[in-house]
Order: structure tokens, then C-alpha cells, then sequence
């Protein structure tokens, strides 16, 4: 069974002053038996110096176990077309902090062009966000899938996520950071393929947020949905030869 964790940052953080390695995140996934990492920028790096995209993408291109995802920038130019994304990243923070948002969006003529975009692209998009704000975002982004972070729980209390996007097909959920009874929780309410597997390097790591799903009583089938099945159908990414 292929392992993947769909949620780590790499690179640096203006905000934090720290950076996370391509060295760091090997030695935890070869640590914790995790086969694939999706990586994107730190928030406030991200705005402050929009290269790390490209440079998020080259360092993929480098490293096999990479999975790069895109950064929506301030003005919400959609994630590029042919590039090598394999999904996008929205946390509105104005590059002030990295953990709470600062930027209501919901108001911007931009915003129906880029969600039609975004859905017509077909790539999942991480929203980091508080509820109502994503709630709005969710009824207007047509066939878009979400992915939200935490099960939520930066953006509020997860079970109100829970009871908010229960029914909606599109909107899926990972697991950084989450208690692993709230876990179980969304796997019996919305079912194990709309649940994902991530760490949230450097605030989880790999091998301690990989022991919560692990620990939990599972079928063959769901763990494998949970730790990589979800997201090599949302992205469309190949399996792992080694696994194949």
C-alpha cells in the first residue's frame, strides 16, 4: 500500500523565520514509511515572494517523491495549466502571519472567473479558511473539489465543518493535526474516500499524524483510500511503480 501525505510545507517562512528542507521531509517520510509528499509554500513566503512557486516545481522536478502544489496568489490567477501542479493551495493571510486569515475575498469581481477556471482545470484546492467564509466559497465553486485542511479545525470547530459539507460530495477533509476521534468521527459521517492522510510539517510530522489513522479500526480498503487512494484520484497522479 502506497503511502502518501497530502499536506506539508517547503521552503521558507517569512513569518516564522524558519524553513523546512527537502532533507527534513525525506528523513520523516523515510522515517515513518511515507512513500510521496505533496509540498506546497509557507502562506506568508508565498505572497511575500511569488517565485516559490516555480522554485516549489523545480525542486519537484528534482525529487521523485514530490507532489507540487500551487499557491493562488493575490491577484487568483488559477493554478497553471501543464506546469506539473498537481493541485493548488488557498490561505489568505497577506503574508501578516501563518495561521489566520486577513483577507475576505468573497467580494472580488475575480473571484466567479477563477472558480470557474479552477473547476474547468480539474485540480483539488486546499482551503485554509474560516467556516462562513468557506461555506460561501463552497455553494459558489460549482464542481471545484476542497479539500479542507485540519478537518477544519484551524477555521473553526470541526464538527460544524462536519455538519456544514456532510452532503457535499466535492468537499473533502484531511487529517493534520485532527484528534484521532474526530477522525473516526468524519470517517463514519462522510466515509473514508473523502477523508486524506497529511502532517502538516513542521506544526505535525509524519510519523506522529501517521500513527493517528493507523490506530484507528479500519478496513483494508478505507485505510488505503485514506492514506493515498483519495488523493491519486483527486490529482489524477499515477500510482507509485514500487506499489503498482
Amino acid at each position: 500500500m502506497e503511502i502518501i501525505d497530502s499536506h506539508t510545507h517547503w521552503g521558507p517562512s517569512v513569518s516564522l523565520g524558519i524553513t523546512v528542507t527537502t532533507r527534513e521531509l525525506l528523513k520523516q517520510a523515510e522515517e515513518s514509511g511515507v512513500d510521496r509528499i505533496v509540498i506546497f509554500p509557507f502562506p506568508s513566503q508565498a505572497l511575500a515572494y511569488e517565485r516559490i512557486n516555480d522554485e516549489l516545481l523545480a525542486e519537484a522536478g528534482r525529487i521523485p517523491q514530490f507532489i507540487p502544489y500551487y499557491y493562488i496568489p493575490d491577484d487568483l490567477r488559477p493554478i497553471p495549466r501543464n506546469r506539473g501542479f498537481f493541485g493548488g493551495k488557498w490561505h489568505w493571510t497577506r503574508g501578516i502571519q501563518d495561521c489566520s486569515s486577513q483577507y475576505d475575498v468573497l467580494d472580488d469581481p475575480l473571484l466567479p472567473e477563477f472558480l470557474e477556471k479552477s473547476a474547468d482545470i480539474g485540480l483539488p484546492l486546499i482551503v485554509e479558511e474560516e467556516l462562513e467564509f468557506t461555506v460561501a466559497l463552497a455553494k459558489r465553486s460549482g464542481k471545484l473539489n476542497i479539500i479542507i485542511p485540519h478537518l477544519g479545525m484551524l477555521g473553526g470547530n470541526p464538527l460544524d465543518f462536519l455538519a456544514a459539507f456532510k452532503k457535499h460530495e466535492h468537499v473533502f477533509f484531511d487529517t493534520a493535526l485532527a484528534q484521532p476521534q474526530t477522525i473516526r468521527r468524519f470517517v463514519q459521517e462522510v466515509g473514508a474516500q473523502r477523508v486524506l492522510f497529511g502532517s502538516d510539517i513542521p506544526f505535525g510530522s509524519m510519523k506522529n499524524e501517521l500513527h493517528k489513522v493507523l490506530s484507528l479500526s479500519l478496513s483494508d480498503r478505507e485505510r488505503e483510500a485514506i492514506l493515498g487512494g483519495n488523493l491519486r484520484r483527486l490529482t489524477g497522479l499515477a500510482p507509485c511503480p514500487v506499489h503498482e
